[in-house]
């Protein structure tokens, strides 16, 4: 006699089949939303600009705040000089050594450039000087300031010429004056682009 057949465990099967269905699709469209949030957030990094930082209309780059990167400032020697100082009671003469600091990189090769002129205005300021202008730290400071509206007129940096003669001319009789003139007002903001004028040497002798 023949055994009866077993239709329990295949109407399991049956059953069973929607549900592993419904988990697949489910799957499947949780992996599709994975990878468009993937493709999303790797799209808007390649696109965001690095650093936060842009290029000005001439080259350099800025911030954000639209203000000049940082770099790093360039040392340009300018020469040696030796002038003969405004006499008051003895004849002085001085030596000194002088270096710019340029805030603006790319105003290097414009120094190198006009350096002849720079010298002559510099030569010229010098032998305007009194030994007493010059023994203070102030009179060395006021000195370093004149020097640099010299330069940043050569370099169109400055609109007018700045005086070369800032001592007062000797009158026969009269003291020799013990202090600096005093500076002439500010064109415009300090800095245009020449940081410092140094002294790397300076000697009067």
């Amino acid at each position: 006699m023949s055994k009866p057949a077993k239709p329990a465990p295949a109407a399991a099967a049956t059953a069973d089949q929607p549900p592993k269905s419904k988990k697949m699709l489910i799957i499947i469209i949780a992996l599709v939303v994975i990878l468009l949030v993937g493709g999303g957030a790797a799209a808007f990094f390649l696109m965001k600009p690095h650093s936060g930082k842009t290029a000005t209309s001439e080259g350099t780059p800025t911030d954000e705040s639209g203000e000049e990167s940082k770099l790093p400032p360039k040392f340009v020697e300018i020469g040696t000089f030796t002038a003969n100082l405004v006499r008051e009671e003895d004849d002085r003469v001085m030596q000194v050594a002088i270096t710019l600091k340029l805030g603006k990189p790319e105003l290097e090769e414009k120094a190198k450039a006009n350096n002849p002129e720079i010298q002559h205005r510099i030569n010229m300021l010098l032998q305007s000087k009194r030994p007493s202008e010059l023994s203070t730290v102030e009179g060395k400071e006021k000195l370093a300031s004149d020097i640099k509206a010299q330069i940043e007129f050569v370099l169109g940096l400055r609109k007018s010429a700045p005086a070369l003669h800032t001592s007062k001319p000797a009158i026969e009789g009269e003291a020799p004056a013990s202090a600096a003139a005093p500076a002439e007002p500010a064109e415009s903001p300090s800095n245009k682009g020449i940081a410092e004028v140094l002294f790397t040497s300076f000697i009067i002798q």
